[in-house]
């Protein structure tokens, strides 16, 4: 045999060898499951161990914003309904299409239905904690890492970037579902069939319905780019087919992404409808994308964290903030940008700067996990934002520093794959006791970087939500169901259970940015008169009936009138505020929730019902009027008088009217948005055509090798 025939066919033995190890490395077994499963479940339940015994989060958005959401939606699966509108944030806005909302999201639709909001709201935190463990341990078993190290790289990833971010629920979401697309992408690369495609577009569906979709689209691009760099060296080493790889494996991702979205259409479509009359416009100063970013030495923090600039008085002081290298004029936070995998598997991943440790790990994606880490940070301090922001999808969403999901992804994979190669050649039981040791040091050193103060939440032993079942606050303002509520923290008063101005939107109509929209709730000089008597017109407007202070006023407007001051069971517990009084003012002048005009041609009115997407009323009108909810009017309201289809004479603002004739009528205002409708059908068709796929799939007949072999003797 020639030496170039025997060179060869060493490299094609050498090869195979390596392929097979590859895909002995990445065997799953089912006590591998288990074991994952169970340290999932173990670090899931002991870190956040309060939330099993009745405690819950306070602090960042989970009040001013997560939790109104949850009660809406409880409330409406409560009374049989879809929770399509959310009537006590401000004077309402579509719960379906706010990007955080998740009403269609699977958990949402099945804690929600099941249990009280705190616990399902705890339930759903555990859980998610739990899978995104898993499923990070399962994608790192599939890029050569040991069980071992699959393990820690999944610990470092879950509890090194999401408990910062503690207070934003989408987060966690989006650590399950970035590893699992991932890994559905490495196998639809691997083995192309249908079932591996289906399985992605429904994974990347799901994510799309938990309703924010920074991570998201984040996740669709991170499993783009990692088939765009992985595909070609999965076969032949020639260019063209390294190329037509490459292009048939992001068409393959691509397609799983269109279907995805098509199956998310019932989400989509109404918040793309929702974004197009909201605030999220390119030349509304107030929205700005490149807000989130990680300051280019904010990067430090990988190496200083938790001991310089993760302490309380650098944090406070937002130092991050005033060094200008380079650094992009917008604002941002410490939560959005915090990036940390621990000193250890930082050190792990410096190592790639010994060549014999690069050559060790020549078979395995590290190059790919560094390439994707560095964009990612890259993009993450902001520089590419004024180009991106023209592009499709990434003008949409604010938080650069979110991007640094990848890099944490990233980093914990590299430092898997070189302690995979510094402990090779030593027993499994050392392999095993190191690794626990660096997976304990490691885990009280992510911790301590992503707790307060980097995190704006924090979790305390007895909930605030359950002091409702004893607030006054609360049995004050359900004496009067269409109570409208001024009131310091936006959003909180709707726990109350009635409609509460100021609102705190992310994605909200434009009507409540607007200057005339916005309202003082607590008076800016402590010598004037509150509220004003231009303000007092304002709140008579929108429906406002009653105010509500942290301090009693020192000049209340004199239409003011004082129930009650006390404590408040449910109140002071949010705002921490011990035993302080809160002071509850009625506007007994207000219109409420109906507005005729003339008021004189009103000769009676009652209430037939009164529920989120639909209110129903009678009148006695002496004289034709104009009959008004003072209620934000948003594309979807239908009105209906006696019955009969009845055109109504607004098409937005803060009143939905409708003109009446003289005499007793029925009016019935009802939420049917047509983007819903065409988005459940838009998915259900989808939905059908993918089962239709791998039905035809099935019904291939398969070819019997042994049948095809077989040599028939001659007779």
């Amino acid at each position: 045999m020639s030496r170039t025939g025997y060179m060869t066919r060493n490299a094609t033995q050498q090869q195979t060898t390596s392929q097979r190890k590859g895909t002995l490395s990445q065997h799953v077994t089912r006590s591998d499951w288990f074991v994952a499963i169970s340290i999932g479940c173990a670090l899931s339940l002991g870190i956040w161990h309060e939330l099993l015994t009745g405690g819950g989060l306070v602090g960042g958005d989970t009040y001013p914003y997560f939790f109104p959401q949850k009660q809406a939606m409880a409330d409406g699966f409560a009374h049989g309904e879809l929770p399509l509108w959310h009537d006590r944030t401000g004077l309402g806005y579509p719960l379906h299409a706010e990007s955080q909302a998740g009403i269609f999201y699977p958990t949402n639709q099945l804690l929600y239905r099941w249990f009280a909001v705190n616990t399902a709201y705890n339930v759903s935190t555990l859980l998610h904690y739990a899978l995104a463990f898993v499923l990070a341990w399962r994608f790192c078993r599939s890029q050569a890492l040991s069980n071992a190290s699959a393990l820690l790289a999944a610990m470092v990833f879950v509890y090194g970037w999401f408990p910062a971010r503690l207070s934003l629920e989408w987060s966690i979401i989006g650590g399950v579902w970035f590893p699992c697309c991932l890994w559905l992408t490495d196998r639809l690369i691997r083995r192309p069939c249908r079932s591996a495609g289906c399985f992605l577009a429904l994974a990347f569906a799901t994510h799309l319905l938990a309703g924010h979709f920074t991570l998201a689209f984040i996740t669709q691009l991170g499993c783009l780019g990692y088939a765009l760099l992985t595909s070609g060296g999965l076969t032949s080493v020639e260019n063209g087919a390294k190329t037509l790889n490459r292009v048939r494996a992001s068409m393959l991702v691509m397609g799983a992404v269109a279907a995805g979205v098509c199956l998310a259409a019932v989400q989509l479509l109404p918040t793309l409808e929702l974004q197009q009359l909201s605030q999220r416009d390119s030349s509304n100063p107030a929205f700005n994308p490149a807000y989130g970013h990680m300051p280019p030495v904010y990067l430090s923090q990988l190496i200083a964290s938790w001991w310089y600039w993760h302490s309380p008085e650098i944090v406070q002081s937002r130092q991050m903030l005033q060094f200008p290298f380079l650094m992009s004029p917008a604002d941002t936070n410490q939560v959005e940008a915090h990036l940390y995998v621990g000193l250890i598997p930082l050190g792990l991943g410096l190592c790639l700067m010994q060549n014999s440790v690069r050559q060790r790990l020549r078979a395995t994606p590290w190059k790919i996990w560094l390439i994707l880490s560095g964009m990612a940070i890259i993009y993450a301090f902001g520089w590419l934002v004024p180009v991106t922001k023209h592009l499709p999808g990434f003008g949409f969403f604010m938080g650069p520093g979110r991007y640094t999901m990848i890099s944490a992804l990233g980093l914990a994979i590299i430092a898997g794959l070189v302690l995979d190669t510094v402990l090779r050649r030593r027993s499994r039981v050392m392999q095993f006791m190191i690794t626990a040791v660096i997976a304990a040091l490691t885990l009280c050193d992510i911790l301590a970087s992503g707790d307060a103060p980097v995190c704006d939440a924090q979790i305390i032993p007895v909930a605030p939500i359950v002091g409702l079942e004893d607030s006054w606050i609360a049995a004050e303002l359900t004496r009067e169901p269409t109570a409208r509520l001024l009131a310091p923290g936006p959003n909180v008063g709707n726990l109350f259970g009635v409609s509460c101005v100021p609102q705190y939107l992310g994605l909200g109509p434009a009507e409540y940015f607007h200057p005339d929209a916005l309202f003082d709730s607590l008076p800016v000089d402590a010598d004037a008169v509150f509220p004003s008597d231009a303000d007092v017109r304002r709140l008579r407007e929108r429906g406002v009936t009653h105010l509500l202070t942290q301090e009693a006023l020192t000049h209340p407007a004199p239409e003011l009138e004082l129930i009650h001051a006390a404590p408040d069971s449910f109140l002071n517990r949010v705002w921490a505020r011990g035993n302080s009084a809160c002071y509850l003012y009625r506007l007994p002048s207000a219109t409420g929730r109906i507005a005729i005009d003339p008021a004189a041609t009103l000769s009676e009115f009652l209430w037939i019902e009164q529920r989120p997407s639909r209110q129903v009323f009678r009148v006695m009108l002496s004289d034709a009027a104009i009959v008004s909810a003072n209620e934000l009017m948003f594309p979807g309201w239908q009105v209906t008088v006696d019955g009969r289809e009845a055109l109504a004479i607004t098409s937005g603002g803060f009143r939905r009217s409708v003109q009446v004739a003289a005499g007793e009528h029925t009016i019935a205002w009802t939420y049917r948005p047509a983007s819903f409708m065409l988005g459940v059908s838009i998915s259900l068709v989808t939905l059908m055509a993918m089962c239709f796929y791998l039905g035809l799939g099935r019904r291939q007949p398969k070819v019997d090798v042994r049948l095809t072999n077989h040599i028939v003797p001659a007779s």
